[in-house]
């Protein structure tokens, strides 16, 4: 009160009482108030803050299960990949082994075909043939017309 009583401006009078119209009683309450007031907001504020970040973090599990759902998704892809490479590679080489044995089948056929021809042009052999055809390469007697 010493100190009320120094200083006038203070907002009470001497013997200690508020003057007329002075807001100093007053602003007990009104501070009150606004610390109320102001708890209140934070506490809303926290529950609001708390709400948000469980949304956050749902939102972020939600990503996380889609990446690993899509990275999943690209190994399977990769490995389906990876099979039917595979098996193209396989069938190409079944396939080019059954043209190699194909090609021996055709070259065994015209073997039989030429010793067939040989024994036929050996009974009626004609050594002026015989040594024009060993003289020259076979694609020569073709190109020759002999």
């Amino acid at each position: 009160m010493e100190d009320q009583a120094e200083n006038p401006e203070a907002g009470t009078d001497q013997a200690g009482e508020a003057p007329a119209g002075s807001l100093e009683p007053a602003s007990d309450g009104v501070g009150e108030a606004l610390r109320t007031a102001v708890e209140r907001t934070l506490a809303a504020t926290a529950d609001s803050a708390t709400e948000t970040r469980q949304r956050a973090q749902g939102l972020l599990d939600d990503v996380v299960r889609r990446g690993q759902e899509a990275r999943d998704q690209v190994a399977r892809r990769g490995e389906e990949a990876s099979t039917r490479l595979a098996e193209a590679i396989s069938d190409l080489r079944r396939a080019d082994a059954e043209g190699i044995e194909e090609l021996g089948q055709r070259m065994a056929a015209v073997e039989r075909r030429l010793a067939r021809l040989e024994a036929l042009a050996g009974s009626e052999s004609n050594p002026k043939v015989e040594l024009q055809d060993s003289a020259e390469e076979p694609h020569q007697q073709r190109d020759s017309g002999g």
